[in-house]
């Protein structure tokens, strides 16, 4: 019969496996956040016929089956999968144009209908895309020199953008490109490179935005841009330009932020939100649901839980004992902290308006699940940190 020394041995033992196994501090951080969020959308969406809890929770209840699911599996068993990750990425991304289950809404062709259920399959095209794209990266050791080694690495990660803007969904896309860019950043791209394709992008976006109104009067229709998109690039250059028109979101965004001043009015008394002058509240704008609510202090705890966040994620990169797992993590943080950056920017005022949901805050069952496959690969490299001689 053990004793109490043996007996407390094991426990110490015990303790001490589970906190190798798992990344405490990582599922502490998510879980304020989705339970921050779950507050906030169920303040967000009261009387709302269009939006329910129960979708929200049911969302965070299947994230979290796949998050296990991740988290169990060898994240460094697929790292040589590219050309089977490159065939699912095309696919899902390319399904909602096939027949019978694609979905146009708001004028773009982004969801699938399956089972009664619609679901974004650009959503964990995302997970897809970083794996893919951190396993081609992976394959130059950490460098990344010649040009026509670069071209074609250029070329293989810019065949997701591509596909995802036939839908074409603009905010996703925007995700992709960061993606990449953080890949290919950590991943030892010559950085002459790095900027020359920067140089070229702005170019290219400086071209498209002048001759896409000339192309669009020729042709008779939207070329490049939608017309919603192009006015939403005009009002954030001009705010006054059109207040009750392309400027409306963004005028009613940063009267809803003002208006909460420290504390904000609480939860379910926000104005903007419950009367309906704040569009999408509970997805594209719910940080100004947060702003009105919670006020400043709340706005800050939340920009404090992303801060803990990307600190975690970035010491999971450090220990990670392959570049593949790193790699990843410079994927997911990259694409983490653009929608942050985007999505409160665009609340704000500091950046143009384009869709981009807050993670583990917007509504969004194929947006949570994302997120929460992010994490299960988070805790799978976490796991598997030491190398298998070790």
């Amino acid at each position: 019969m053990p004793t109490a020394s043996q007996f407390t041995g094991r426990r110490i033992k015990g303790m001490r496996s589970s906190l190798s196994f798992a990344n405490l501090p990582l599922l502490g951080v998510v879980l304020a956040l989705v339970v921050y969020g779950l507050v906030v959308v169920s303040s967000a969406t009261q009387g709302l016929e269009e939006y329910s809890l129960a979708r929200q929770l049911f969302g965070v209840g299947l994230g979290i089956v796949f998050m296990v699911l991740f988290w169990r599996l060898d994240y460094r068993k697929i790292s040589h999968l590219i050309v089977p990750m490159l065939i699912v990425d095309v696919l899902l991304l390319l399904s909602p144009h096939f027949p019978l289950i694609g979905v146009t809404a708001k004028g773009a062709t982004s969801w699938i209908n399956l089972f009664g259920l619609q679901v974004q399959p650009g959503e964990p095209a995302k997970i897809v895309s970083i794996l893919l794209i951190a396993a081609i990266v992976a394959q130059y050791r950490g460098s990344i020199d010649s040009g026509r080694e670069y071209l074609k690495v250029l070329g293989l990660c810019s065949i997701p953008f591509i596909c995802i803007m036939t839908q074409p969904d603009l905010g996703t896309g925007l995700v992709m490109l960061i993606i990449a860019a953080s890949v290919l950043f950590v991943g030892g791209a010559n950085r002459k490179w790095l900027l020359l394709t920067c140089a070229v992008c702005i170019t290219m976006v400086a071209m498209v935005l002048f001759l896409d109104p000339i192309l669009d009067a020729r042709m008779g229709t939207d070329v490049f841009l939608k017309d919603y998109q192009m006015n939403r690039l005009l009002v954030f250059i001009d705010p006054s330009l059109d207040p009750t028109g392309a400027g409306y979101n963004l005028e009613q965004a940063k009267i809803a932020i003002g208006s909460g001043g420290l504390t904000g009015k609480g939860l379910g008394n926000g104005t903007q939100s419950a009367m309906g002058f704040l569009p999408e509240a509970p997805t594209d704008f719910i940080f100004c649901v947060i702003g009105e609510e919670l006020g400043f202090l709340g706005a800050s705890g939340l920009l404090v839980l992303y801060l803990l966040l990307f600190i975690v994620a970035f010491d999971i990169a450090s220990r990670s004992f392959d570049l593949f797992g790193s790699l990843v993590v410079a994927g997911i943080v990259g694409m983490w902290i653009f929608q942050v950056l985007e999505n409160i920017g665009m609340c704000c005022g500091l950046m143009p308006i384009t869709g981009i949901p807050l993670p583990f805050m917007s509504y969004g069952s194929s947006f949570m699940l994302t997120n929460f496959m992010a994490m299960g690969l988070l805790l799978s490299i976490w796991r598997h940190r030491i190398a298998p001689s070790a």
